[in-house]
C-alpha cells in the first residue's frame, strides 16, 4: 500500500493553528507529514534529489499545502520561493492550492478582473501608479477604500470620504512607489459574509459584525462572527467565484449590497480559528480529504 507524503509550507519557526490542525487531519488520515519552512527548502537543478529540507531529501514528497509564501521578503525572494513551487509542481508535486490560482488569490488586482471575466459582481476599482489618475477617480467615487494589492486580514485598508484626504494618503503612497489601489464603497449592513468553500461546496459560512466604531469586519480587527445558512443567489455567486479562480480551497468575502451580493475578496490560504469556533465546523479534515483525492485521481 502506497503511503503518501504531504508537507504543511509556512515560513514560521512552528505550525499557526490552521497548520496544525492540517497536520493533525493528514495524522488521521494515516499520511506520512511534514511541516516545511519555505526558506529552508532548497533545489538543485542538473543533478538528484532536486529538493532539500536541511539534509533531508524532498523527492519523495506527494503533496503540499502552501499556507504562506513569507510575509517580510524582498523581490528575489520572492521570485525565488514562487518558482521554486513551480519547480516542484512540474516535477509531480501536487500542491493546494495549484500555484497559479494561489498567486491570484494573493493579488487583488488579478483576483477582480479574473472574477469580472465571469460575471461575478465586484466593487468598481481603479489601480494605477499615476497619482492623479488615483486622485481624479477617488474624487469621482466620494466615499471610497484604499487598500495594498497586497494583504489580508483588513489591514491596510483605510475608508475615506473626502477626496483631499485621499489625495494626502495616494501622494505617500505614490512617494514609496506603492500601487494605488481604488476602490468604491459599496453600503452594506455592519457587517459581511465569510463562507469556506472546500472542493466545490460551501462547508461553514459566518456572518462578521463590525465592532463599534469600525468599517472593517475583519476577526483580526476585532469583528465578531455569527452562523448563517447561504442559498440562492448568494450561494451560487460563493461558488462561481471560487471556480472563476480554479481553487480547490478557499475563503470568499462578500457584502450585501443594494443591487445584491458583491464579491470583495477571496483568498487562496484563509484562516478558519474564528470559523470553527463560530460554526463548529472544522474545515482542515475536508481540506486534506480533496488532497488526497487529487492525488489518487
Amino acid at each position: 500500500m502506497l503511503v503518501l507524503l504531504i508537507a504543511v509550507i509556512h515560513d514560521t519557526y512552528n505550525p499557526d493553528w490552521p497548520c496544525r490542525e492540517i497536520l493533525k487531519a493528514l495524522e488521521d488520515q494515516g499520511v506520512e507529514r511534514l511541516f516545511l519552512r519555505i526558506s529552508k527548502i532548497s533545489s538543485r537543478i542538473g543533478e538528484k534529489p532536486r529538493f532539500w529540507a536541511g539534509s533531508r531529501s524532498l523527492d519523495d514528497l506527494n503533496g503540499a499545502f502552501v499556507r504562506s509564501l513569507g510575509s517580510i521578503v524582498n523581490v528575489e525572494q520572492m521570485v525565488r520561493r514562487i518558482t521554486l513551487l513551480e519547480h516542484m509542481e512540474s516535477y509531480g508535486v501536487t500542491l493546494m492550492n495549484p500555484l497559479d490560482p494561489l498567486l491570484t488569490s494573493r493579488d487583488k488586482y488579478r483576483t477582480l478582473y479574473k472574477l469580472e471575466l465571469k460575471g461575478v459582481p465586484i466593487p468598481k476599482t481603479s489601480i494605477s501608479e499615476d497619482l492623479r489618475t488615483a486622485y481624479e477617480y477617488s474624487k469621482k467615487l466620494g466615499k471610497l477604500v484604499i487598500k495594498p494589492l497586497i494583504g489580508s486580514r483588513g489591514f491596510g485598508s483605510v475608508l475615506v470620504d473626502h477626496p483631499e484626504v485621499s489625495f494626502r494618503i495616494l501622494k505617500t503612497l505614490a512617494s514609496t512607489r506603492h500601487p494605488l489601489y481604488v476602490q468604491e464603497y459599496v453600503p452594506k449592513p455592519s457587517r459581511d459574509i465569510r463562507a469556506f468553500v472546500v472542493d466545490g461546496s460551501i462547508i461553514a459560512s459566518m456572518y462578521r459584525y463590525a465592532p463599534q466604531g469600525e468599517w472593517r469586519t475583519n476577526i483580526a480587527q476585532g469583528g465578531e462572527g455569527e452562523p448563517c445558512k447561504l442559498e440562492g443567489e448568494f450561494e451560487d455567486i460563493v461558488l462561481k467565484a471560487v471556480e472563476a479562480l480554479e481553487l480547490w480551497y478557499a475563503g470568499v468575502d462578500i457584502i450585501e449590497g443594494p443591487e445584491g451580493p458583491v464579491v470583495v475578496e477571496v483568498n487562496g490560504s484563509p484562516d478558519w480559528e474564528e470559523l470553527t469556533m463560530v460554526t463548529k465546523v472544522n474545515p482542515a479534515p475536508s481540506i486534506v480529504k480533496c488532497l488526497i483525492k487529487k492525488l489518487k485521481c
